[in-house]
């Protein structure tokens, strides 16, 4: 029989093993150790476990606002994160219908983020068919993403307008290299500030928190690379790693306006390509070019990425009222 049970701080080992270890769609965004980089006050934390006989089939990772469940705004997809003895089209139809039995219960409206087919080590297609049909609403973002191939220089991948940019900027003295120093950090964080600035955000991480994953939660999933110019920054990128599917994400990219006249973004994005390809990843992901879950398209924003050979993927939101 399965049941639903809320996750407990005691099970914080169990929870991250089975996320990383014995899941067919878990990744280290998944994990309590790196969700645990927020403060406690910042999210009411909501996760589950799916048991039978204390043995663990699905994970979902989520908070509570209000009276929503909202799979985790701590992290970028939250769930369900399945077994792969359970993946299969009755057991997780038993879970899925455990679920919602369990959240129609607790909650008045549930909003689900699944992880996107290229972080999977199988296709979401089963989840994504198994919660239409338990009536959850689907809501799409597009994302996209650059197939690598480890013999291909990415830079062929690239429009000609692309490969002209990158040839200009080649023309420059550049250093493309790692973060070395923790003023390479704070020069970064603090471009990335004044880029977010233009849209009035902020950045969704702190210096410190970027410090901390980088130092102490998640040191084999994260990476910083820059560009220099005779010693000076001119662009920085934050990428996640994904050991488990062989892709990066680029996650943050911060440019020092002094230097717009070769268009840094560009650079840099080349250099990342051919780095990851030569270490052998098969995709480098953009992220999304959509805004209020997937209802206005940055047709400017996804052109830049589709000039550097991207894909199109979609990033699935389900949601249900009780």
């Amino acid at each position: 029989m399965l049941e639903i049970l809320p996750y407990t701080l005691e099970q914080k080992k169990r929870f991250d093993d089975f996320v990383l270890n014995d899941s067919i769609n878990g990744t280290f965004l998944q994990t309590q150790n790196f969700l645990e980089y927020h403060p406690t006050s910042r999210f009411e934390d909501a996760s589950l476990l799916c048991h039978n006989s204390g043995i663990i089939y699905a994970a979902i990772l989520g908070a509570k606002i209000g009276d929503e469940f909202i799979s985790h705004p701590g992290t970028t997809f939250g769930g369900p994160i399945i077994s792969p003895s359970h993946y299969t089209g009755n057991r997780v139809q038993d879970i899925l219908k455990t679920l919602d039995n369990y959240l129609s219960i607790h909650y008045k409206k549930a909003k689900i983020r699944i992880t996107p087919a290229i972080f999977s080590k199988e296709s979401p297609d089963l989840l994504e068919y198994t919660l239409e049909h338990l009536g959850y609403i689907r809501k799409t973002e597009l994302s996209s993403y650059t197939p690598l191939n480890s013999n291909e220089d990415p830079l062929i991948y690239c429009d000609k307008e692309c490969r002209r940019i990158f040839r200009k900027a080649s023309d420059f003295s550049i250093e493309y290299r790692d973060f070395q120093s923790i003023h390479d950090f704070e020069i970064f964080y603090e471009y990335l500030k004044l880029s977010k600035a233009k849209y009035n955000v902020a950045p969704v991480h702190t210096l410190e928190e970027l410090l901390e994953l980088t130092n102490k939660r998640i040191p084999e999933n994260i990476r910083f690379r820059g560009i220099w110019h005779n010693g000076i920054f001119v662009a920085g990128m934050m990428f996640f790693i994904f050991p488990e599917t062989k892709n990066i994400h680029a996650q943050y990219i911060a440019t020092n306006p002094d230097f717009l006249n070769f268009q840094p973004a560009t650079a840099i994005y080349i250099y990342a390509m051919r780095e990851a390809a030569k270490e052998g990843f098969k995709n480098i992901s953009w992220g999304i070019s959509t805004e209020n879950q997937g209802d206005f398209l940055n047709l400017s924003l996804l052109h830049f990425k589709e000039s550097f050979g991207a894909k199109h993927s979609a990033n699935v939101i389900y949601t249900k009222n009780f």
